[in-house]
């Protein structure tokens, strides 16, 4: 964490919020006493993500592709309903 005076903050407003915008927290101090805290609204992205690690791209390939009938069965019984009879 940064710090700066209250004057420091007055004469360098926008590098100051560089800083905050750049994801840094600044402390602000009057007279060598803490007063406050500026902190950035939300933390960035990463700005690199690695996907190589994503479950979606390392899974295993599924045994076997489910029938509509299945997939129909399957997803009314995790709404709570019983599944559905075949004619």
């Amino acid at each position: 964490m940064k710090t700066a005076t209250v004057r420091e903050l007055r004469n360098n407003y926008s590098k100051i919020l560089r800083w905050i915008g750049s994801g840094e927290e600044v402390q602000v101090t009057r007279r060598g006493t803490p007063i406050a805290k500026v902190v950035p609204v939300e933390e960035k992205a990463p700005a690199n993500l690695d996907w190589s690690k994503s479950a979606a791209l390392t899974r295993k390939p599924w045994a076997r592709t489910l029938s509509a009938d299945e997939s129909a069965a399957m997803l009314a019984e995790n709404q709570g309903f019983s599944p559905r009879a075949s004619p």
